[in-house]
């Protein structure tokens, strides 16, 4: 395993447990929050793969945890839902 890999496993062990609960808090769904919680460090992962250089690993991942669930709640305000009484 290189380096790189290292790092960002120690930081991941270090913080998915935080940035899980972060996550269920504000969506209060246990599969929606792993979901999020694995976009959350999926992009963080791609971040440090360009050479990002991140000098506070635990800001930088709650910042995109809350970008993540921003994003989850302005697309599920744009889907439209129809009861089964109005068809």
């Amino acid at each position: 395993m290189d380096n790189l890999s290292e790092q960002f496993s120690q930081i991941y062990d270090q913080y998915i447990e935080q940035i899980y609960r972060f996550v269920y808090v504000k969506v209060n769904s246990q599969e929606l929050a792993e979901d999020l919680t694995s976009q959350v460090f999926l992009n963080a992962w791609k971040t440090y793969q360009k050479g990002g250089e991140v000098k506070n690993p635990r800001a930088f991942l709650y910042q995109i945890a809350r970008n993540i669930v921003i994003d989850y709640y302005r697309k599920k305000g744009k889907e439209k839902t129809v009861s089964m009484e109005s068809i």
